[in-house]
């Protein structure tokens, strides 16, 4: 009986050896064209977008703006301060960070403060 299953066997392996024929389904980049690509984030947190609310001078004042999606947590002023005329460059984005207890809020400058 193994004698009748050694063939099966070996004609399986030489099928799972021999690769598959054909065009990959899958399109590739240009090699010529590799300076348009963007270039990797050294950070991963500024990759994400994320839930942050406006407010209008001090964010304890609780005057809110409203809230939006931001790029990342470095443009969270920055995105406030451009989306809504009335900020003038004085609004915060604050957002929830998990590893602080409070709100991070930044500025139009891009500097941090806790809530």
């Amino acid at each position: 009986m193994l004698s009748a299953l050694r063939p099966l066997l070996l004609a399986g392996v030489l099928l799972a050896a021999i690769p598959a024929r054909g065009d990959d389904p899958l399109p590739r980049l240009p090699s010529a064209s590799q300076e348009n690509l963007p270039a990797p984030s050294s950070n991963s947190m500024s990759d994400q977008t994320i839930s942050v609310t406006c407010y209008l001078g001090n964010p304890n004042n609780q005057q809110t703006m409203g809230s939006i999606m931001a790029n990342g947590p470095n443009e969270a002023g920055s995105t406030c301060n451009s989306l809504y005329y009335a900020c003038r460059g004085g609004c915060f984005g604050c957002y929830a960070d998990f590893d602080f207890s409070d709100d991070v809020c930044v500025d139009g400058n891009g500097r941090k403060y806790l809530r």
